[in-house]
């Protein structure tokens, strides 16, 4: 009788797989749900968007975005974390959802490290670090030198933690103590920026660039590793302080334990589809800058990566969100 059991769970376990298998080798069949964690009509709700009509597109299956924004991004990844794992519902995931979160919440309901399958890193947001034209600096060496020479000279408004990261990192390196400013957001920072309220301050590529092109403020310095194509002459702070990798990026997740061959579909689709040029030439005109990971298995390395970088500043500045 036991081995007769044996035998029917084991046949019953093989036909299972060989089903799962099947399912994944026609998927998709029907529409999928691309979660993302915003409000639309940001910068993460622009990229959904454009990458959702070309992934359909490439996929035969319309892509539907469902805006879940909330308790910075939390509300969207337990959506996600929580649906079942067969490739309809994916999360659009920032640098804070896989990275931060977890360090920034003494009690995160998802762990971004075992409820996820990393799909790919689709786009970098650069942020920049910029200055009211008062400021008597054109390069942040000069204003590390005058804030060294003369400390707190100079504040930096901060409006979410990827920002008070950046920053706190960028104080570490240039071994200076800038007070951060907080604000309450973007628009509310980069005001008070432009009134001179703050000396220095950390803002989203896109937001700061406009500005920067009519002169009404400078731009330093950017938080990538790459310069951008946007503005080519703008340097990084990496250039100024070795060690600085600290820019927004965005990216493509599913729920753990989505089937490799539905990974490797959809990373195959999302490499077709940043590679395109129209989905490229609309993000770039929104101050997005389009990549792709060499695969799956780079993100897994990248996302650890970062999230050890982060670490190291979140514990050194006692952050904490809840």
């Amino acid at each position: 009788m036991g081995r007769a059991l044996t035998r029917l769970l084991g046949v019953a376990a093989c036909a299972f797989l060989f089903a799962a298998a099947a399912s994944a080798q026609t998927w998709p069949t029907r529409p999928i749900t691309m979660v993302v964690p915003f409000a639309p009509g940001g910068p993460a709700d622009v990229l959904a968007r454009v990458v959702a009509q070309k992934l359909g597109d490439d996929l035969g299956q319309q892509v539907i975005v469902d805006n879940r924004p909330g308790a910075n991004t939390i509300l969207g990844a337990q959506i996600v974390a929580k649906a079942k794992p067969d490739g309809y519902t994916i999360l659009m995931a920032i640098d804070g959802t896989l990275v931060m979160n977890q360090f920034l919440y003494s009690k995160l309901p998802y762990d971004p490290l075992k409820d996820f399958a990393p799909v790919a890193l689709i786009a970098l947001v650069p942020s920049a670090i910029v200055a009211n034209n008062n400021v008597p600096a054109n390069t942040l060496k000069e204003v590390v030198d005058i804030e060294k020479a003369k400390p707190g000279t100079f504040q930096i408004g901060v409006s979410t933690p990827t920002s008070q990261v950046a920053a706190g990192l960028m104080n570490m390196l240039a071994g200076v103590n800038m007070d951060m400013v907080p604000y309450a957001g973007g628009t509310t920072q980069i005001t008070a920026e432009m009134a001179g309220d703050v000396a220095i301050g950390h803002e989203s590529l896109n937001v700061a660039l406009p500005l920067y092109k009519d002169h009404r403020i400078k731009i330093l310095a950017l938080t990538t590793n790459t310069r951008s194509a946007l503005a080519p002459e703008i340097p990084l702070v990496v250039e100024t302080f070795p060690g600085f990798d600290l820019g927004i990026w965005q990216s493509v997740v599913a729920p753990a334990g989505t089937p490799k061959p539905v990974i490797d579909k959809l990373f195959a689709a999302l490499a077709k589809t940043m590679g395109s040029a129209d989905v490229r030439d609309k993000l770039v005109a929104a101050g997005i800058e389009p990549t792709i990971s060499k695969s799956p298995e780079e993100f897994r390395g990248f996302i650890h990566a970062q999230a050890e970088t982060r670490e190291k500043v979140i514990r050194a500045l006692g952050m904490k969100l809840d």
